[in-house]
């Protein structure tokens, strides 16, 4: 292999904002190794975050259509780049690391690939992709009463989310997976992440997740309620398409964020608030908690709350409510993708480079 091709692969990553730190072992080039071919490094590196058709790839790049045709679907397979057909064309877009790369190995991940990450995230990737903000993905309280004089926005519900789609699926998560490779696998479900999508059959061939209907993804919001895992979604207002109900014994964003940084997580705009009256100190709510955020005394008191309701809904004496959070306790929210994208290339001090991989 042309080590060369995947050193320069490694700079491009890390030249998107979302980021793909060079390591003193290596490892970074060995998990590239892995993924992607010579030839096909050198076709990811001259692709766009911004979809475009192999036609218009070809009239900029000089590769004939047919040859991209043939090696981007390849790619789109194995995981390495996003494509989608609208109307009969096809659109290619490149991927970062996370999200990305990573979550689209789930139908390829072994246990030489689970160590490889494992060992990646531990020496440069966790610490450094939790460390800076926006996080990538935002908390959404599950589905229990708040007050009805508040107003809940589209981004802020997974129900609305999911109600708001046209096509759905579901696949295996593959946080869970990969800690189940490598022999810790945890008792909570694994085949609970959605993806969905506003045009219909968008997922009928699908090859890392199965096609299911609008009930059946509420059916698997309600199966990761009752499991304890938190509802998450990208850190943005617009273009979701995915919800991951996440654990902190496996999922990379609450591992950083109960074990790295508290910018790994970003909370949702509600916070749980304890009756003490009412409040019993039975400890189930902090079993329940995934964020280390409740403590058991007299009665339970809650700290640091990110805000997904999984203590309330559950709470045998009903002493736990979920409220607007105070502004003051928000952070904004970026409105997309782009904006996202700008915010966070700021905050790791790269400038706007990043911007030839879009205009």
């Amino acid at each position: 292999m042309n080590d060369t091709i995947y050193h320069r692969l490694r700079e491009r990553l890390d030249a998107i904002p979302n980021g793909f730190p060079a390591t003193k072992s290596g490892v970074e080039i060995k998990i590239l190794k892995k993924i992607f071919t010579d030839e096909e490094a050198g076709v990811f590196m001259k692709l766009k975050i911004s979809f475009e058709t192999a036609a218009k790839i070809s009239a900029r790049t000089g590769l004939r259509e047919d040859y991209l045709k043939a090696i981007l679907s390849v790619m789109d397979e194995k995981g390495q780049i996003f494509a989608i057909t609208i109307g009969g064309e096809t659109y290619y877009r490149l991927m970062p690391f996370v999200f990305g790369i990573y979550e689209f190995q789930l139908s390829r991940i072994d246990r030489e690939l689970s160590e490889l990450f494992e060992a990646y995230s531990h020496e440069a990737f966790g610490g450094e992709f939790f460390s800076h903000t926006p996080a990538l993905m935002k908390v959404l309280p599950i589905n229990v009463e708040v007050p009805h004089d508040v107003v809940i926005e589209p981004y802020e519900s997974a129900i609305q989310l999911i109600n708001g789609a046209k096509s759905w699926a579901v696949h295996d998560c593959i946080c869970k997976k990969e800690k189940a490779l490598l022999g810790h696998r945890c008792d909570k479900p694994m085949e609970v992440c959605l993806a969905f999508a506003p045009m219909e059959h968008v997922f009928d061939n699908s090859r890392s997740g199965r096609a299911i209907t609008r009930d059946e993804a509420i059916a698997i919001l309600n199966i990761a309620e009752e499991a304890g895992l938190v509802h998450m979604t990208s850190n943005t207002k617009r273009g979701h398409f995915y919800i991951c109900n996440c654990c902190k014994c496996c999922c990379g964003p609450l591992l950083g964020y109960n074990l790295t940084s508290k910018h790994a997580v970003a909370k949702s705009n509600y916070v749980a608030v304890v009756d003490n009256g009412l409040c019993t100190a039975c400890g189930i709510c902090a079993d329940r908690c995934q964020a280390g955020a409740v403590t058991i005394g007299e009665s339970a008191k809650i700290d640091n709350c990110i805000g997904c309701g999984l203590c309330a809904s559950t709470c045998p004496e009903e002493a736990i409510k979920i409220v607007r959070r105070d502004v003051s306790d928000t952070t904004p929210v970026p409105n997309d993708e782009m904006e996202w994208l700008e915010e966070r290339a700021r905050s790791r001090g790269i400038g706007r480079d990043y911007r030839q991989f879009i205009d």
